[in-house]
């Protein structure tokens, strides 16, 4: 097997591009921007799934991934990168949100650290972000932190169908060369291996 022991300990460098074209002739991406700082994400698969019966017996089960629903909480999302993913206004240090905003489609990427010193790395692909919940709460004897959590639906791309990019450095046929270049650019594609 390829793949060394590794555990997942850390979320780490949350990025984001915003996708300019998509399309049968191929995807474009704006540059990688960061997130913000992360302390949780949640990825849950959006599925069809069906059953068959026959004789009294089930002859087919199948479950066939459709999309990803994806919660980020984070440290601060920043009024720049609300406006940005949000499709909100952003003018003389404001943010302006109306009736209509429409949130453009985006990528989001994250690295994820494990013991042994390696990590994986993860490109979603095609999302549409929700308006962000925030939760703040009054500091009573103790300092009281508050979040901000965002929702992201991701979708296949039209020009491939793909919905996601995920590489292991715990994996030996990942290559250092690969992992610098994971995050360089917009996920157009994954960064192949050379020869």
């Amino acid at each position: 097997m390829a793949s060394a022991k590794s555990n997942r300990i850390n979320v780490t460098n949350p990025v984001y591009c915003l996708l300019l074209t998509d399309t049968s002739a191929g995807t474009t991406y704006d540059a990688v921007e960061t997130l913000g700082k992360a302390m949780q994400i949640q990825i849950t698969p959006q599925i069809a799934a069906g059953e068959q019966y026959g004789n009294g017996a089930k002859e087919e089960d199948i479950a066939l991934l459709k999309g990803l629903a994806v919660v980020i909480d984070l440290n601060k999302l920043f009024i720049e990168t609300r406006a940005k993913i949000m499709g909100n206004t952003y003018v003389d240090g404001v943010l302006i949100e109306k009736d209509g905003d429409q949130p453009p489609y985006i990528a989001i990427g994250y690295e994820v650290e494990q013991t042994g010193g390696t990590k994986e790395q993860i490109w979603l692909l095609k999302g549409r972000a929700r308006p962000a919940n925030q939760t703040v709460q009054q500091s009573a004897g103790n300092i009281n932190f508050s979040n901000d959590s965002i929702t992201v639906n991701f979708i296949p791309r039209e020009s491939d169908k793909q919905i996601r990019f995920f590489g292991d450095t715990a994996n030996s046929t990942y290559t250092a060369a690969q992992a610098t270049a994971f995050f360089a650019t917009g996920p157009v594609s994954y960064p192949a291996a050379t020869p």
